[in-house]
C-alpha cells in the first residue's frame, strides 16, 4: 500500500524533472557540437539526433513551468 502523494512531494518531483531536463539538454547540445566539430560527417545522424533530443528536453522543461508556478502559489 502506498501513502498519499503530498504537494511538497509533487513540487520536488517537478523541480527535479525540470532540473534534470535542463542538465541533459545542455549535455546533449554540447555533445552534438563537439561531435560535429571533432567527428564531422561520420556522425552526422547522431549529431542530428542529439540536437533533436536537446530540443525535446527544453520543451519538456518549458511544459513543466505552469505546473511549477501553480504549485508555488
Amino acid at each position: 500500500m502506498t501513502t498519499p502523494l503530498t504537494v511538497d512531494e509533487l513540487r520536488t518531483a517537478i523541480d527535479e524533472i525540470r532540473r534534470t531536463s535542463a542538465e541533459l539538454g545542455a549535455q546533449a547540445t554540447d555533445l552534438a557540437a563537439r561531435a560535429d566539430q571533432d567527428l564531422g560527417r561520420d556522425v552526422a545522424e547522431i549529431v542530428k539526433d542529439l540536437r533533436a533530443a536537446a530540443r525535446q528536453l527544453r520543451v519538456a522543461q518549458l511544459l513543466l513551468e505552469p505546473a511549477r508556478a501553480d504549485l508555488a502559489a
